[in-house]
């Protein structure tokens, strides 16, 4: 018997036609990341994290250490395509959806502090024509704000 497996992505927007989805928004450079909260284990501060070695990538904004262990921090503007910010007040620490046993979590700086909503998908006004980036699934608008539905399968494939 064949069976389908959905990604995270599929699963939470699948999930908000039935019902809410907790999600924490994020805010980033000009808009906030809808992170679903069954991935979000933690937010801690920006100013624990340690630099990224020499060479290493603009997204690649450090480690912090988290439950200890080093946890790679990475600026989604930069995977994204985008300028990377010069600075972060907070760093939200995602647990892996790949189920990679090399990266179990990861964290992604963020401008501020994320706050929790309560997410139907009636609420969301899909904007089917604004173009998304390479780690990017969707960009809504939710209460009046430009939201991203990141991609984090692909986020994690980029890490991996």
């Amino acid at each position: 018997m064949a069976t389908t497996q959905l990604t995270l992505n599929q699963t939470t927007l699948l999930g908000a036609t039935t019902g809410t989805i907790a999600c924490l928004l994020a805010p980033i450079v000009g808009r906030q990341l809808l992170l679903p909260n069954v991935t979000v284990a933690e937010v801690v501060l920006a100013s624990d994290r340690e630099p990224a070695p020499l060479g290493a990538p603009s997204w690649h904004q450090g480690f912090v250490n988290w439950r200890d262990a080093q946890v790679p921090v990475i600026a989604f503007e930069g995977l994204n395509g985008e300028p990377v910010p010069r600075e972060y007040q907070r760093i939200a620490i995602l647990a892996s959806i790949t189920g990679n046993t090399t990266i179990p979590f990861y964290g992604v700086a963020v401008q501020g502090a994320p706050r929790m909503a309560k997410v139907k998908i009636a609420q969301l006004e899909d904007l089917e024509s604004a173009p998304v980036g390479p780690v990017e699934f969707l960009q809504v608008r939710y209460s009046g704000e430009l939201a991203v539905i990141p991609d984090l399968d692909a986020v994690e494939a980029l890490l991996a």
